[in-house]
């Protein structure tokens, strides 16, 4: 009997180790970049130089863009002073390899979210509408997506598999030129080396207000799309960190500040998430 005793005793015993060890492992899973960035005391944030009005440099030499404010809002929020954040500046190509080998904490570049790209980073909740417009001369003969399915256009892509495939997929006879940022793809077109470039909405819109010989096409490349702040996959903590200061300034309590960027960039109002708290009762 005491034997038998014993045996359940180190049975017992066996059993609780384990557990301690399957907790102590899990909690050791449970590191995360956000408790480096605390502790660093500044965000490393990556951003495009070449995608007005996203990020740019102006004509003083400064980054400057509604993705630089977001980052420091961002900054605000974390630290309490938005100067804590130190950008890198980065092409479309670089975005996914910077964030998956840790050369940067997250990215803040226009960036629309696919599932595709959901399989290399992770991506917050959208902090803007996005969405994909074709970018023309005014005096461009070209009136819908159409007319550059020939054999003598030229579309200016990013060097992005999702624009090459959108362009394949709709313009298969058409030739193709591809640039690392979106001024060089803006210029093709503009200095006639390309007929049409894909630019997302807000982009777009931008560059035709600043250049009144160029339009944009009505009818669209793709339907309104969400844009996230991406990071590297697999880090649950700072995701969700991030997630939820996106919810708070799109709308809640970071809303006020959120909307000064978005009105400065943009010249209106954005709509605030919970639109519908403002709506009168029936």
């Amino acid at each position: 009997m005491k034997n038998g005793f014993l045996s359940k005793l180190r049975s017992v015993f066996a059993g609780a180790l384990a557990t301690m060890v399957v907790a102590g492992a899990g909690h050791a899973q449970e590191a995360s970049r956000l408790d480096e960035i605390l502790s660093r005391g500044k965000l490393i944030v990556g951003v495009s130089s070449e995608s007005p009005p996203f990020g740019f440099v102006d004509e003083k030499g400064e980054l400057v863009g509604f993705d630089i404010d977001i980052a420091k809002l961002i900054a605000k929020a974390t630290f309490g002073d938005e100067t804590k954040v130190e950008f890198v500046r980065q092409s479309a190509a670089q975005r996914w390899p910077n964030a998956q080998n840790g050369t940067i904490d997250f990215g803040a570049q226009t960036t629309s979210i696919y599932a595709d790209r959901a399989q290399k980073v992770a991506f917050t909740r959208s902090y803007i509408d996005g969405g994909v417009v074709m970018i023309v001369r005014k005096d461009s003969p070209f009136q819908k997506l159409a007319d550059f399915n020939k054999s003598d256009v030229t579309i200016a892509n990013l060097t992005t598999p999702t624009q090459e495939e959108r362009a394949k997929r709709l313009f298969p006879s058409a030739q193709i030129a591809t640039f690392d940022g979106i001024a060089a793809q803006f210029n093709a077109v503009k200095l006639g080396r390309a007929q049409g470039a894909q630019l997302d909405g807000p982009v777009a819109a931008w560059y035709v207000k600043q250049n009144p010989d160029m339009r944009v096409i009505e009818e669209r490349l793709t339907d309104v799309v969400n844009t996230g702040i991406f990071m590297k996959p697999g880090d649950f903590r700072l995701w969700q960190y991030l997630d939820l200061t996106v919810s708070e300034m799109t709308g809640g309590y970071l809303f006020a500040d959120y909307s000064k960027i978005y009105e400065k960039w943009f010249g209106a109002k954005p709509l605030n998430a919970k639109w519908y708290l403002n709506q009168p009762q029936k």
